[in-house]
């Protein structure tokens, strides 16, 4: 994974979102969990502007 991370989304303005995570840390069951859980919260979801991520971002990585 890039910058030796375990999880990494690639969100992009031009399409959706794509969440990678390192393999050692999931199984098949938790990952078909994972998905049907983000299918069902779809609606919920918004972009953030810039400062708020950063900010966020800063915060939990110090």
């Amino acid at each position: 994974m890039p910058f030796n991370v375990d999880l990494w989304v690639d969100d992009r303005d031009d399409g959706p979102f794509i969440i990678y995570i390192d393999r050692g840390l999931i199984t098949e069951r938790g990952a078909e969990a994972l998905q049907r859980m983000l299918s069902t919260t779809i609606a919920g979801w918004r972009r953030l502007d810039s400062s708020h991520v950063y900010t966020a971002l800063r915060a939990v990585t110090g």
